[in-house]
């Protein structure tokens, strides 16, 4: 059954059209996602790779903040196969393992028995299409007819409607289009864009309809037969002649080996770890390919975007954090993220976006509802955070790499996001750096918890702002006192001293502020009127990480941080269940995010506070085991850790996400004292303390400027001991400092 194109080629639609319920929907308790990613690319599914219930909010294949296919469902012999085995493989592929059920089949005097048919399903994602290929094999003795369905639909969604945003418009959707073994489904946006998925099979099936193909596959015994579905997205101005989609660009083959080749030769560029724990290197072998995955070139590099499926994107704070835990992974991944938020560097004063001359990025994204400005994010400037992270992850990229060209190439950025902090981040001149929204439309808490509700006083009352967050006091303490000694480099003497300056003048304000005597602890932040929020939450944990406290404080912090209150056993709550508002549930009031519980161990390992850091490690190392490849995912629930239980998922939370990925990396640098010089040729190993599920550790190609290093670390009891095994390149002087029993080294 095929239509002609040019019988499809006028018919318009007011809305999507709706995928044909020829079946019963799939329950919504039997989804468990599946996610293959490249860069602002990438394929959402369920466990079977399929795209079910239609329209769901959680499946979907999504490029540049559109979904391009919203329903996709395999069907065989009127029935969906059941599951074996799912997973991914690496960054861009996912494999599924699937059977027929049995009974009898339709026109044959013949009961198929349970499984007799097998299904391999393979899903690569290349650049702007997806592969679905099935390889299904006949281990009956009899030969067997099976009628191969596949349903599809596309909505072509932006990003934020499919995360909730009512819209109540929508651009015009086409009838789609059937020619020869292909069918064309296309959208004419708001934003004049006509935007195009094409699916096309091999072999042509029996019957190819609006959103449906049937394959009538007689299979002997013992035999096999394999299927293929290319599905491509495009976009182009209404103006232009929406051209057919090549097909044929690359085949297959050659899309599986030149994404072999990619993977590898990233790979080989990558410092590799090696431990006596499998799992452990699992662990690590998922959070290096999530990497991967998640880079998106752009114009001046290649940057890290935040997670799938929400935050497939370019994010200042996001990108900046995640860079910088994975330092001792791959530190390209810094320079690209530097030189492409470099690129969008703020230059004029924009209330629209948020925008200063010299602060960074927050958001970037491309849509149609971005386009047609219904929400403030295609250019957003509302993080008061990523102007100080981006002087932070400079200047830990340059002691990693002691790359002098790229620090005057970053020259111009680095005095001008300076100057941010003195010049624009005091929003009411007390010194301190603070936020408030310009734009209604933009975030109203702009921290990394930049929900809604996020910071309230004990009481519940929302912090109105100009806030200032202790946290980000505390990265600007940082930011300034290390920009302090590049700026000299650089030449910039003035602003350098008035960078330390400021950075003293802030850490003695973080101390008359921000500490609560009767608490013993810091306030999570100040409100317009200077009123400190009461309340225990895991911000002032970051102090820890910018070494902007007192040795004496940061044994006070990181107490607090592992009593009932903050710590669950799984992690650090970003609220003390003890807090009247608290909820294990909510996106910041209570849940656990691996990124902020390793940022705040890295920093507690920074104070020499192993057993306080080693906790934390292990807390998140037994997170892992109940997640899918052992990825820690984005946030789960802050539910009390109890005997036989297990971290209980939060439901939208993302994965992979970049700074969950980096979580394991920076939780290690910390822990193994690593501190890089490498503008010196130097390498420090200080005290080094391996957590209690590892006793051995290689670390092999640590990069250390154009050296490579290669380090084995042993546990012997309390003790961890660590020994050079090879120096390639240039030489490096590597010292290591362990301190004996009595304290002395």
């Amino acid at each position: 059954m095929r239509e002609t194109a040019e019988a499809n080629t006028s018919r318009l639609m007011d809305s999507p059209p709706e995928p044909k319920a020829l079946y019963p929907e799939p329950s919504l308790d039997a989804v468990e996602g599946l996610a293959i990613i490249r860069g602002t690319t990438f394929f959402a599914a369920t466990r079977r790779g399929n795209l079910t219930p239609p329209s769901a909010p959680q499946v979907g294949l999504f490029c540049d903040d559109t979904r391009f296919l919203s329903y996709l469902e395999l069907r065989v012999n009127g029935q969906e196969p059941v599951v074996l085995s799912s997973t991914t493989m690496g960054a861009d592929t996912a494999r599924v393992e699937l059977t027929v059920r049995g009974g009898s089949m339709s026109g044959e005097n013949l009961d198929l028995p349970i499984n007799t048919i097998y299904v391999h399903r393979e899903q690569l994602l290349d650049r702007n299409r997806l592969y679905d290929i099935l390889d299904i094999q006949n281990f009956h003795d009899a030969a067997v007819t099976l009628n191969i369905e596949l349903l599809f639909a596309a909505d072509f969604m932006d990003i934020f409607q499919v995360r909730g945003l009512l819209r109540g418009k929508s651009g015009r959707y086409f009838s789609p289009m059937i020619r020869e073994s292909c069918a064309r489904l296309q959208y004419e946006g708001l934003d004049e864009r006509i935007r195009a998925t094409e699916l096309c099979f091999a072999p042509p099936p029996k019957v190819l309809e609006e959103q449906r193909a049937l394959w009538e596959l007689r299979l002997p015994p013992h035999a096999s037969n394999q299927l293929t579905t290319t599905i491509a997205m495009s976009v182009c101005a209404k103006t232009e002649n929406l051209r057919a989609t090549d097909q044929q660009r690359e085949t297959l083959e050659v899309a599986r080996r030149h994404s072999a080749e990619r993977y590898t030769e990233w790979v080989e560029n990558c410092t590799r770890m090696r431990s006596d724990n499998q799992i452990f290197d699992a662990m690590i072998e998922t959070s290096a390919a999530d990497f991967y995955a998640l880079r998106m070139p752009k114009e001046r590099g290649t940057a890290v975007a935040a997670g799938v499926p929400w935050f497939a994107a370019l994010f200042g704070r996001d990108s900046l954090l995640s860079s910088y835990e994975s330092l001792l992974l791959d530190p390209d991944l810094a320079r690209g993220t530097l030189r492409v938020l470099a690129a969008y560097q703020g230059q004029v004063k924009n209330d629209e976006r948020d925008e200063d001359p010299g602060k960074i990025l927050h958001e970037r994204r491309s849509g149609e509802m971005t386009a047609t400005h219904e929400v403030a994010f295609g250019r957003s400037y509302g993080s008061v955070d990523a102007t100080p992270l981006f002087l932070i992850l400079a200047q830990a990229y340059f002691r990693w790499t002691g790359d002098h060209a790229f620090l005057h190439e970053l020259k111009k950025p680095l005095t001008a996001a300076t100057n941010w902090i003195l010049q624009y981040g005091d929003l009411d001149g007390d010194g301190l750096v603070e936020y408030c929204r310009r734009n209604p439309k933009g975030l109203f808490n702009q921290g990394w918890k930049d929900s809604g509700d996020a910071n309230r006083h004990s009481d519940g009352r929302i912090a109105q702002p100009p806030v200032a967050l202790v946290e980000v006091q505390g990265y600007a303490v940082r930011a300034l006192a290390g920009i302090s000694g590049i700026l000299h480099l650089l030449g910039e003497h003035q602003l350098a001293a008035r960078a330390k300056d400021r950075a003293d003048e802030l850490q003695g304000l973080i101390e008359r502020l921000f500490w609560l005597e009767d608490r013993g602890y810091y306030a999570m932040a100040l409100d317009r009127d200077k009123c400190p929020l009461r309340v225990n939450g895991s911000n002032p944990g970051h102090l820890l990480f910018s070494s902007a406290i007192s040795t004496q404080r940061a044994s006070q912090v990181a107490e607090r941080l592992l009593g009932k209150g903050l710590f669950s056993g799984w992690g650090i709550r970003t609220l003390s269940c003890e807090e009247n508002y608290f909820n294990p549930m909510s996106y910041h009031c209570g849940s656990v995010w691996p990124h902020d519980t390793a940022i705040i161990g890295y920093g507690m390992a920074r104070y020499g506070l192993h057993r306080e850091a080693t906790i934390v490690f292990q807390a998140l190392y037994d997170a892992a085991l109940y997640f899918r490849e052992y990825r820690l995912p984005e946030l789960f629930c802050g539910i009390e850790r109890q005997l036989r239980s297990e971290p209980v998922h939060y439901p939208v939370s993302c994965s992979p996400q970049a700074w969950a990925a980096g979580a394991p990396f920076l939780l290690l640098t910390g822990l193994l004292g690593l501190q890089p010089n490498a503008d010196q040729g130097e390498l420090s190993i200080v005290n080094p303390h391996l957590p209690p599920f590892l006793r051995t550790l290689r670390i092999e190609k640590l990069r250390i400027g154009s050296s490579r290093v290669t380090l084995d670390f042993k546990r012997d009891g309390q003790r961890t001991h660590c020994n050079v095994v090879d120096v390639q390149g240039k030489e490096v002087r590597i010292s290591i400092v362990i301190p004996s029993v009595n304290g002395q080294r």
